[in-house]
């Protein structure tokens, strides 16, 4: 993975773009990592592995029964919660 400062990136964005269309380039600022930018296709390869991991996962959970039905009632309940602790803060 091609590493790169934010300043150059900055000075020389053109280039710093070209980069990550070819693989995912780190950004340091003060010589410590703060991002990586990665090509449109590589970000929805990513995402469709997320997506496609999370189905696998809660079919999974399913199948073992770690899984319940949603009612409307049920739902209520966990947005009474929710805003009780947003309330709080």
């Amino acid at each position: 993975m091609k590493t790169i400062s934010a300043t150059t990136a900055s000075k020389e964005f053109g280039r710093f773009l070209d980069a990550a269309q070819r693989e995912p380039v780190l950004l340091t600022k003060k010589d410590r990592p703060v991002a990586v930018t990665v090509s449109v296709a590589d970000w929805e390869e990513l995402t469709a592995l997320r997506i496609e991991r999370g189905i696998t996962e809660g079919l999974a959970d399913a199948a073992a029964g770690r899984a319940a039905e949603l009612t409307d009632a049920a739902l209520e309940q966990r947005l009474a919660r929710f805003r009780g602790r947003s309330a709080e803060q």
